[in-house]
């Protein structure tokens, strides 16, 4: 049945995928760095929160890198969710619009782990 709804709402061409991929993704990592941030790991672990090499070098780093992580998650998020609103009123392939969708959700959590890395060394340069 809900297999049903859903190939009906692509078929009626309601949504596009991009519109789906987007918003579903950036409100997932909003609420991910909003909980992050809300309850980061107070000690250095292998299991919860921003795990690095960088990150794990010391207390000092592991407590900013948590909270910084977490706003660029959330950050992230957003901009995913309001891409999500603009493709809605985009006239894209299907087939375009998820591979555009799915590339993007690759590409750009990636660049933000970079960017994090890169405020981390920026402000913790090796001693």
């Amino acid at each position: 049945m809900i297999i049903d709804q859903i190939t009906k709402i692509f078929s009626d061409d309601q949504i596009n995928p991009l519109t789906l991929i987007l918003g579903v993704t950036g409100l997932i990592f909003y609420v991910a760095g909003y909980i992050q941030f809300k309850h980061p790991p107070k000690k250095i672990n292998s299991l919860y929160g921003y795990r690095t090499k960088t990150s794990m070098r010391s207390q000092e780093i592991w407590d900013f890198s948590q909270t910084f992580s977490a706003k660029k998650i959330q950050q992230l998020g957003v901009y995913l969710f309001f891409g999500g609103i603009l493709a809605y009123f985009m006239n894209i392939d299907q087939f375009f619009a998820m591979w555009t969708g799915i590339s993007l959700i690759t590409t750009l959590p990636i660049l933000m782990i970079f960017q994090i890395e890169k405020e981390l060394k920026r402000r913790f340069p090796k001693t």
